[in-house]
């Protein structure tokens, strides 16, 4: 007999395979969930910002612009960003942790669908809340438009978003809430394992001093 006769051949392991049925559920649930706060995140940030202000448009050196008339809607001009940024930070919150809550044992599609997800609901968020206010305020800056007599002709100011800072809040926000939901869930995993080390270690005491 020889050693490759005398030396039996290892046990084929099975393969592990993916379960791509419980990925793709948990990813369809949170990329649903994104788009369903995303839209009702642009409802929101409008009926938050609204109503509009009043404006007019006034001949200038560069050409017909539209200003507004009070200092309230003046302010109201800036609100729109902010008010985005709240909703995106807050609305990215949930969804992280409910993603992290779904996706506990498919962690990675929960974050991926998270990442691709959050993005669809900041589009969504500012498409919806774009399409439900006025127009921008470039489309009224005509010379037909300027005011020449008292009382000028008003046109509303539009609601918008300055810059791609606040549309980064819903990827911040539910890839923040996902880590921390995360971490927390794995404390009180720890936390709860050595409880339960302790109480078996009291017991096995107890059992000996018995015996």
């Amino acid at each position: 007999m020889t050693d490759s006769e005398a030396v039996a051949p290892p046990a084929p392991t099975a393969e592990r395979r993916v379960q791509w049925r419980p990925v793709g559920i948990v990813a369809g649930v949170v990329l649903g969930a994104c788009l369903a706060l995303g839209a009702l995140g642009g409802w929101l940030w409008y009926r938050w910002w609204g109503p509009p202000q009043d404006g007019a448009v006034f001949d200038t050196t560069h050409g017909p612009t539209w200003f507004p008339l009070t200092d309230h809607a003046s302010a109201h001009q800036f609100d729109g960003p902010g008010e985005y940024a709240v909703i995106a930070l807050g609305f990215g919150l949930l969804l992280g942790i409910g993603g992290a809550v779904v996706g506990r044992r498919q962690a990675l599609a929960a974050c991926a669908a998270l990442v691709v997800g959050s993005a669809l609901a900041a589009a969504v968020s500012w498409w919806i809340g774009t399409t439900l206010s006025p127009p921008d305020t470039s489309t009224y800056e005509t010379k037909a438009n300027v005011c020449t007599e008292q009382p000028c002709k008003k046109y509303d100011d539009a609601i918008e978003v300055s810059g791609i800072t606040p549309l980064l809040c819903w990827p911040l926000g539910a890839l923040g809430g996902f880590s921390l939901t995360i971490v927390v869930g794995s404390w009180v995993g720890d936390f709860r394992r050595a409880q339960a080390g302790q109480r078996d270690s009291g017991n096995w005491l107890d059992r000996s001093a018995g015996d």
